[in-house]
């Protein structure tokens, strides 16, 4: 029974935006990072809503990607081409989402699956959610699509946390209704999922609903 390969991605102690999914596909079990899949739209989202714009020079010779922010402010546009976000290194994608405050993490820790279909998971152990948040500053949850969103529900149900399921015109929000448990309100958003399998949501549709991110 596959187990989840890694671990929170990009913690720190000022952390303070969760986002969740179910469960690593196939290529970011080989990859060994999340949203690997070249389709999945995860990084392009962030990317866009952010600003992000990392920068290689124009040679033949094998030189440092740079920060357009920084590093690559002096190197003419003529002579830089746009590395995507997606295709970055792994430690390139910690960094940003350290400077963030953003954190990766999936709620399931293992499962049945078949290839990487969220449908056929079965025989569900869910990841520790609760310790992260105990341990942590985190003040909104963001959870990665449908499915996400009802293993999260599960989970807390199980932690003998109920939730309320309130939409809104781009996504959805959770609410307790029992008392909190972490000595501070947590945000939590059903936001859809940026998987290549919710075809019916455009970019400019997941823009619409993660922009919610600026706001937290």
């Amino acid at each position: 029974m596959p187990k989840h390969p890694f671990a929170p991605s990009g913690l720190t102690k000022d952390s303070k935006i969760l986002i969740l999914g179910s469960f690593p596909s196939v290529a970011s079990r080989e990859e060994g990072f999340y949203y690997a899949h070249p389709q999945n739209r995860f990084w392009r989202v962030l990317e866009l809503l952010f600003k992000e714009r990392s920068v290689m020079p124009n040679s033949t010779t094998p030189q440092a990607i740079f920060l357009e922010q920084n590093t690559a402010s002096h190197i003419p546009k003529a002579d830089y081409k746009h590395i995507s976000l997606s295709m970055q290194s792994m430690a390139t994608k910690i960094a940003f989402l350290k400077s963030h405050l953003f954190v990766l993490w999936d709620i399931v820790y293992s499962c049945e699956i078949i290839g990487s279909s969220d449908s056929t998971l079965k025989n569900i152990v869910f990841n520790d959610v609760f310790n992260l948040l105990h341990s942590s500053k985190i003040k909104a949850i963001c959870l990665n699509g449908t499915k996400a969103t009802m293993l999260f529900q599960k989970y807390c149900k199980n932690q003998n946390l109920s939730l309320m399921l309130h939409s809104h015109s781009h996504y959805k929000t959770l609410t307790p209704i029992t008392s909190q448990k972490f000595g501070r309100e947590i945000a939590i958003f059903s936001l859809p999922s940026t998987s290549p399998a919710n075809a019916k949501y455009s970019l400019d549709n997941l823009l619409n609903a993660w922009k919610v991110l600026l706001e937290i």
